[in-house]
Formats: structure tokens, C-alpha cells, sequence
């Protein structure tokens, strides 16, 4: 009668901490995938699939479009000579004057979209937990959207291998909750 006695203690014991604990770890396995997500676009230029996103526009427009948006002093004197000599510069031709990668498209030129990307929202359900992730600020939030328009499909959604890894690392939590281990991940 003992042993089911301490079984019983022992799965009230891992129920209240998987309760307790849940939010927490979701909310890890979200900063995660965001990571991953992150390191995947702007290292690699990679899709979910594992394809290259659309190459950068080369359809030129007036140089002074760019006026006032480069990175550095030095790009924005390239662009305003160009725009004084009423040239024509394609978005690629702009990435290269502020000494970004032309190929792979990336999303990155200040980082600031990025930087507002994250977890949004976390909660419990009634088979676990939702995470939501996305532009943590309007400004985030409407450069994701837009890309993602631009790209015809999400340019943040996760691939099978990243979900494998936050997956992985959920089992790991449970497992030593379960046998009473504590967290390591």
C-alpha cells in the first residue's frame, strides 16, 4: 500500500510542477524557434523548405528614392550623386552601395525587424500550450507581413528540423520531470 501511496505522491508531485512550469518552458521553446528562424533567414537565406527566398530587385528607380536610407554617410553621397545625375538604382544596387550582401536575400539591412521579432504570446490550453510568435512591435510586425506578401509565404515560419530541435528539447524537460531529474535544458 506504501508504494502506491508514494507513486500516487509522486505523479501529483510531477502534474503540479508540468503545471507550474509549463508557460515557462513554451515560452523557451518559442525564443528558440525564434533563434533558430533568425539564424536560418539572415545566416543562410533559407526558406522553411530549404530554398532560397526571391533574389533582390534589380528593376531600377530614380536614385533619389534612396535619399536619406543608407547605413552610412558614404552610401547616402553615392546615392545623391546618383539622384543629382538622375540615375537609376535597383534595390540590389543599393544593398551593394551600403555594403550588404546582394545574394542571398536575407531581410536584414539595419536588423531593426529582427530585433522585434519574437515571442508574442504564450498560454495555456486544454492539450498544452500555444506559443505565438511575430513582430513583437507594429513596426516588426508590418515588415514581416509585407515580405512575407512579397515572398508568398512566411518568411518566419519554422522548418521541420528547427520544430524537431524545440520538440527534442520539450521531451527532454518532460522526461526529467517525469523521473524526477532536475531540468537541465
Amino acid at each position: 500500500m506504501t508504494k502506491l501511496s508514494d507513486l500516487q505522491n509522486r505523479i501529483d508531485n510531477v502534474i503540479r510542477r508540468l503545471d507550474a512550469e509549463l508557460e515557462v518552458q513554451a515560452a523557451k521553446a518559442g525564443q528558440d524557434i525564434v533563434a533558430l528562424i533568425t539564424n536560418r533567414v539572415v545566416q543562410r537565406g533559407e526558406t522553411a523548405e530549404g530554398d532560397k527566398f526571391t533574389p533582390y530587385s534589380t528593376t531600377e528607380v530614380p536614385a533619389f528614392f534612396f535619399l536619406g536610407r543608407g547605413r552610412t554617410t558614404g552610401s547616402d553621397n553615392a546615392i545623391k550623386q546618383k539622384a543629382q545625375k538622375k540615375e537609376k538604382v535597383s534595390y540590389k544596387d543599393f544593398r551593394a552601395l551600403n555594403n550588404l550582401n546582394t545574394t542571398p536575400k536575407n531581410f536584414e539591412f539595419t536588423g531593426e525587424m529582427w530585433r522585434g521579432f519574437g515571442v508574442i504570446e504564450v498560454q495555456k490550453t486544454a492539450s498544452g500550450a500555444l506559443v505565438v510568435i511575430g513582430g513583437r512591435n507594429t513596426d516588426s510586425e508590418n515588415r514581416i507581413k509585407w515580405n512575407s506578401e512579397q515572398e508568398k509565404q512566411s518568411i518566419i515560419k519554422p522548418s521541420k528540423k528547427e520544430l524537431e530541435i524545440v520538440t527534442a528539447n520539450l521531451s527532454r524537460w518532460l522526461n526529467n520531470l517525469i523521473n524526477g531529474r532536475e531540468n537541465r535544458t
